[in-house]
């Protein structure tokens, strides 16, 4: 896997995403300590995987990665989902998550779980269209005096 497409995706996407929602130095902290290449590398290394969408001329318009087995033997993780501006509202989401569904009935997991910034309800709206739930909120302290605060949703009966 290109650790280096995800990083030039994270890059791109993350000022779009989070610019007015958080200060810019936790922004620039949180990118560095979710996408650095060593951490990255040590995602993968513990199992996640990440899946890069490409269009026709090789171009990558975005990428998501998941994780099985996460709070149990049925639940398949989604910790990120991230798509260049410019193609959302196009369907590619969607096609993530379709394809995330047909790996999980793959795999034999029947519940997708994420989280997502409670500030980020464009995110929040997009989750709730294709059937997930939020079940809770969960505080991550990130290091450095910054924490985040998340809903966890869910989609059950995916397989």
């Amino acid at each position: 896997m290109d650790w280096r497409v995800i990083q030039s995706i994270a890059h791109a996407t993350w000022p779009d995403t989070y610019g007015r929602l958080l200060p810019i130095r936790q922004l620039e902290y949180m990118l560095d300590l979710i996408s650095s290449e060593q951490s990255l590398k040590h995602q993968m290394e513990r199992n996640q995987q990440f899946f890069i969408g490409y269009l026709a001329n090789d171009s990558s318009v975005g990428f998501a990665s998941v994780e099985e087995h996460y709070k149990s033997a049925g639940d398949l993780m989604i910790h990120k989902l991230y798509l260049l501006s410019e193609f959302h509202g196009k369907g590619i989401g969607k096609a993530f998550i379709d394809y995330i569904s047909g790996l999980a009935t793959q795999t034999e997991h029947d519940t997708l779980i994420l989280k997502v910034f409670f500030k980020n309800q464009e995110a929040i709206r997009f989750y709730e269209r294709l059937g997930f739930r939020s079940i809770g909120e969960e505080m991550t302290e990130l290091g450095n005096g910054y924490s985040v605060l998340d809903y966890i949703m869910i989609k059950k009966d995916v397989a």
